[in-house]
């Protein structure tokens, strides 16, 4: 019997990942190892950056960071304060992409290297291309944290090669914020969609 493998395994996500999020959150007086400990994840996990966690453990802390802070948006800070640097050997093959293609293709067949149980596609739509983020561990605003920092940072690389005035045309998103988006010249004259469904 054939089994599908995004099924067969346990969704994690690098550590380096959630240092991003952990950097942010000291720099502003929030109790990272308190929200590190409820979230289950062990806080000396923090010195190796390739170790792994439980995706479903990662998206409990975003969730619990941003109830702590008060916000829905913290992926999306994150993103804007992102480089590739912050995302190790993933990010250093993406620095060398050569082309706007080259960048997406190869960020979509390797985003596994940072996350499993999450995935990036491409589609062509006439003369436009769309960019989705699928998960496999849920909904709800843990998950729209990862979401909003792959979107943001991707938004934000493609703008340097495309141009200061390069926005998308439409930015759908899964999650339905209560909170309105942080102001961002990233998605200036992009119409936003929220409760999209992906």
């Amino acid at each position: 019997m054939k089994t599908n493998p995004s099924h067969t395994q346990i969704p994690v996500t690098r550590v380096s990942s959630i240092l991003r999020y952990t950097r942010l959150l000291r720099s502003i007086g929030a109790p990272v190892d308190r929200l590190l400990d409820r979230a289950r994840i062990p806080a000396e996990l923090l010195n190796h950056p390739s170790a792994v966690v439980s995706l479903g453990n990662a998206f409990r802390f975003g969730e619990l960071a941003c109830k702590a802070e008060g916000t829905e948006h913290l992926g999306f800070v994150v993103g804007l304060t992102a480089t590739l640097d912050d995302y190790g050997s993933y990010g250093n093959i993406l620095l060398n992409a050569l082309t706007v293609y080259d960048y997406l293709r190869k960020g979509i067949f390797l985003y596994n290297m940072v996350i499993t149980g999450q995935r990036l596609r491409l589609s062509e739509h006439g003369k436009e291309f769309r960019l989705t983020i699928e998960s496999d561990v849920g909904s709800g605003i843990g998950v729209y944290q990862s979401h909003m920092e792959t979107l943001i940072t991707t938004i934000a690389r493609l703008r340097e090669a495309a141009g200061p005035q390069w926005s998308p045309r439409e930015v759908g998103l899964a999650y339905r914020a209560q909170e309105r988006l942080p102001g961002t010249d990233l998605l200036a004259g992009s119409r936003i969609i929220q409760g999209a469904g992906e």
